[in-house]
Parts: structure tokens; C-alpha cells; sequence
């Protein structure tokens, strides 16, 4: 997975984020129904403040997300792992004690503020690019 934060937007010919369609689920980006959701919200916040994919803070996310919801906003494994059960990994119920690290690095914080990803980009317009309009 690349790690590589992007830094402003437009940065490296990447998809912007109105190139995404956040309206519906993301599916397969990240295979984990809860990250997919959280990352439809990254997009559609990214979509809305209209600053293609700079950082943000904790509190933007927050201000958008709560116009919505009132629990908070949920990254889901885009941020850190979560640890799952290494029979869930591998799809065996044998080894319920061991645990593995799922997701995580997609969206990265760093002195205070996320940043998005190059692969946190890709994954999300290769799920669900925008449909081009007749005549663009």
C-alpha cells in the first residue's frame, strides 16, 4: 500500500475528489463495510469544502459530520488497524486467541491534522469514479 500523504490539492495528477462518486457505497475499497462508509464521508467532505484533497483538522470533520450525526465521526481502520481475529483473517474459526491488524494507513495523522493518501484516492475512485456527462 503506498503511504504517500498528499499535501495540496491537484497534487500529483490524481483523481480529484469530484472525479469520485461518494453518493453511493463504496464497495470492495476497502474490504470492510464500516471503512467504505467512512470513506464515502471523507469524499463527499473533501466534495463539499472544495479544496480537492488537502489536509484537514479533527475539527472540520467534525463540524461536517455533525450536521448529520451527533456521535461523532468514525474513521473505521482508515487511520489505524483495528485487530481482528486471526480466524476472521483467514476465514477459519480455529484460532479465536491470535490477532492480525486489518486496514489502517489510508488516511494518516500527523501533527494534527489527516491527510489523505494516494492509495486512499485510488482505491476510492476505482470503487466508484463519477460518470462523465455527455459532451465533457
Amino acid at each position: 500500500m503506498s503511504n504517500r500523504i498528499i499535501v495540496e490539492a491537484g497534487w500529483g495528477g490524481l483523481p480529484t475528489p469530484a472525479d469520485i462518486n461518494a453518493n453511493d457505497h463504496l464497495w470492495n475499497s476497502f474490504d470492510h463495510s464500516e471503512t467504505e462508509i467512512s470513506a464515502g464521508w471523507l469524499v463527499r467532505f473533501a466534495q463539499a469544502r472544495g479544496r480537492g484533497w488537502e489536509p484537514f483538522t479533527p475539527e472540520e470533520i467534525e463540524a461536517y459530520y455533525s450536521r448529520k450525526f451527533k456521535d461523532g465521526f468514525r474513521f473505521n481502520r482508515l487511520v489505524d488497524p483495528e485487530y481482528i481475529p486471526l480466524s476472521l483473517a483467514l476465514a477459519i474459526a480455529s484460532y479465536p486467541d491470535e490477532l492480525v491488524p486489518a486496514g489502517g494507513g489510508w488516511i494518516v495523522l500527523d501533527g494534527g491534522k489527516y491527510y489523505f493518501t494516494e492509495e486512499f484516492v485510488r482505491r476510492c475512485h476505482t470503487s466508484s469514479p463519477a460518470k462523465v456527462k455527455a459532451g465533457d
